[in-house]
């Protein structure tokens, strides 16, 4: 018996090492997988808080009382310090989160994010109060979902999309870590531009086809576009072919006046004449400016150069907030040149 075992074992043992080298060419080539992966984001996402408008008193978004809010952390990997609270709504499991609110606690002004949170509730306080029962809201898909959480208000897009980032220098080598914990984070759509890519095209011509485009999309339905100064950076980015926009920060420096001066003169040392200044809490002052080029429909409805608001048939001026402002889109217009 005892000979009979050590010959069985004797046997097994080739299949027992070769099953060993198996295992470790495997574990060097996981190895080595791993050292391939991208390092990740020097930040994550955390959820703290959840629950109706009741919990979330200090938000001034109108949320309506039925709609689910969470409140998210921003935390550095490094040392699980949080930088920022965000606050999100959530209308169903097949949608995408809809940023309200992210409130910076960091006093690094490289991790600010850009908010127009006042702005942005005193528009929505106005559509909550003026706007008709289904309200069709066109313009870029963020503030278009934003306002589509009020029950006035009915959107194009259900789905979130690309948006610039804007890196402190520091965390400009993990900018493809970022992008992929963003587009994990916020459910971004990889199916394309779809309706979003109809709106882009018509804020991007020269003629009259882009009103014609908006008023074909509103249909017959009670309808508004909102545009924001932030949107014709944006729009450079997605069409680079048809505009450059580029924009540099002022830091505050708590003399309105001397801060109106030091961007006149580094506009005019520049030469740069078609531009819009958008004041952005901690950041200052930020100005977004046309390096050559025509203005598209876009640029006609922001307060640049020979700014006509009211000349532009098709499309009626009714609000402005801020950064924001609001057309009516007409149903019928005469048929003008550009």
């Amino acid at each position: 018996m005892l000979r009979g075992t050590r010959t069985r074992l004797g046997r097994g043992l080739p299949y027992f090492y070769g099953s060993l080298i198996i295992i470790g060419f495997l574990l060097i080539d996981w190895a080595g997988y791993d050292a391939l992966l991208p390092d990740p984001a020097p930040y994550r996402y955390e959820l703290v808080a959840e629950g109706d408008v009741q919990s979330f008193p200090r938000l001034l978004f109108p949320i309506p009382e039925d709609a689910l809010v969470k409140q998210f952390e921003a935390r550095f990997d490094a040392d699980n310090q949080p930088f920022a609270n965000l606050f999100l709504v959530y209308e169903g499991p097949e949608t995408s989160p809809i940023l309200l609110d992210w409130q910076n606690i960091s006093g690094d002004p490289g991790l600010v994010m850009p908010t127009r949170t006042e702005e942005l509730a005193q528009l929505a306080e106005a559509v909550t109060e003026h706007a008709e029962p289904g309200t069709l809201v066109l313009g870029w898909w963020d503030t278009a979902r934003q306002l589509s959480v009020l029950k006035e208000v009915d959107s194009l897009y259900d789905q979130n999309f690309s948006r610039p980032l804007f890196l402190p220098d520091s965390w400009r080598d993990d900018k493809k870590a970022i992008e992929s914990l963003e587009r994990i984070f916020w459910r971004i759509s990889e199916e394309g531009e779809g309706e979003f890519g109809k709106i882009v095209d018509a804020l991007a011509t020269f003629d009259r086809s882009g009103v014609d485009v908006l008023q074909s999309v509103a249909g017959e339905s009670p309808s508004l576009l909102v545009v924001q100064i932030s949107d014709l950076y944006k729009l450079s980015l997605l069409r680079p072919e048809l505009l450059r926009v580029g924009y540099k920060n002022f830091p505050s420096t708590g003399d309105i006046h001397d801060s109106i001066l030091t961007v006149k003169q580094w506009l005019e040392k520049r030469g740069l004449n078609q531009y819009v200044v958008e004041t952005i809490g901690q950041i200052g002052k930020r100005v977004y400016f046309i390096e050559d080029g025509e203005l598209p429909l876009l640029g006609r409805l922001l307060p640049i150069g020979d700014f006509d608001p009211f000349g532009i048939d098709g499309l009626k001026l009714v609000a402005n907030y801020g950064s924001y402002w609001v057309y009516e889109i007409l149903s019928e217009a005469p048929q003008v040149g550009p």
